[in-house]
């Protein structure tokens, strides 16, 4: 299973050393027939892709797809082509698929792969006979290309380990089985979900906000860097991350607070995320100093679950739209408590 911190880690987000590292209905377009074969609309083969472990060449529509990575295998779905097999999540739901993914799966389930600290099982992969393993989305994949891309055509990362952005991932996908317009047509889409939280919601405009994780040792990890995914996605939504948590020290995504150094997080609107942990979400809650910051008490602070703070951790095609119509209107919600002190 992956456990959290190799979740956090596959996003290139906090740092390691924090125990962080370094990123459904209403996705903005027509949802194609979920589970329709891969050759379906399929044009253009062979296809290349160049990437940064190599070139990978595709020569005909591939049927037996596994995808390794979480935007990979989304946009597949999102795309209404329904894997062999892809990774599977676990902590949010008991059948170890997303909210967001799990309405697009339809007919045989497809295999869910578990990651261990290394990758995934090359065996377990071999047996599954693809014919195109997708893992642009992959954090290990410089640790598995090797051995993957003997069995099948594999693809990797652009830049770096989690380093693309969900729509570089997409287009790669979409191009690996000849559905590039369709693609497009989707990363588009999903965008401009994206644009249209600002007039929605015109409470967000200008508030400044913080995002943390909290370990079970009571320190908090807030998030610092304007190129995280999630401060990125924040960010257009009208949202702004504060300078004092920007100039926090350290030199990664992240700083690590002491319960005493809380007072920093007391901005317009503070989100924070316990790994599920109801014992450490209590113990901070009632902590005086985390209780008497002027966000908690006036309500805008919006304690996050797994089914929230992982789609702002992995951004996809489908997790973006899900965390637009589940968590943007609870942010909205605590921006006007703000808005109102």
């Amino acid at each position: 299973m992956r456990d959290t911190m190799r979740r956090l880690a596959a996003t290139g987000t906090l740092l390691l050393g924090l125990g962080l590292v370094g990123a459904c209905a209403g996705d903005g377009g027509e949802r194609p027939a979920a589970g329709t074969p891969a050759t379906q609309a399929a044009s253009g083969f062979p296809v290349t892709i160049t990437h940064k472990l190599g070139t990978t060449t595709i020569e005909s529509a591939p049927q037996r797809i596994v995808a390794l990575g979480e935007v990979d295998q989304d946009t597949l779905l999102a795309l209404g082509v329904q894997p062999i097999a892809m990774a599977e999540l676990t902590g949010v739901q008991a059948d170890g698929l997303a909210p967001w993914t799990a309405p697009r799966i339809s007919g045989a389930k497809p295999t869910l792969l578990k990651a261990g600290e290394s990758g995934f099982s090359l065996e377990q992969i071999a047996a599954l006979k693809p014919d195109l393993i997708l893992a642009g989305g992959d954090y290990y994949i410089d640790k598995e290309y090797a051995n993957l891309s003997q069995l099948a055509p594999t693809t990797a990362y652009q830049t770096g380990p989690a380093e693309d952005s969900w729509q570089t991932v997409a287009r790669q996908v979409a191009k690996a089985v000849g559905r590039t317009d369709e693609g497009e047509k989707l990363v588009t889409d999903v965008e401009a979900k994206i644009d249209s939280v600002k007039a929605a919601y015109p409470e967000l405009s200008g508030k400044k906000f913080a995002l943390t994780s909290v370990f079970p040792s009571g320190n908090i990890g807030v998030l610092k860097s304007e190129t995280d995914i999630s401060v990125q996605l924040f960010e257009q939504f009208g949202l702004v991350l504060p300078e004092e948590i920007k100039t926090l020290p350290g030199d990664g995504f992240a700083a690590e607070l002491s319960m005493e150094k809380v007072k920093v997080l007391d901005v317009d609107l503070l989100l924070s995320h316990y790994n599920d942990d109801a014992a450490t979400q209590k113990k901070i809650e009632a902590n005086k100093l985390f209780a008497g910051l002027d966000v908690v008490r006036r309500g805008s602070y919006v304690p996050l679950d797994l089914t929230a703070f992982w789609p702002l951790r992995t951004p996809t095609p489908l997790a973006v739209p899900h965390v637009i119509d589940q968590v943007v209107p609870r942010v909205a919600e605590a921006a006007k408590a703000a808005g109102a002190s």
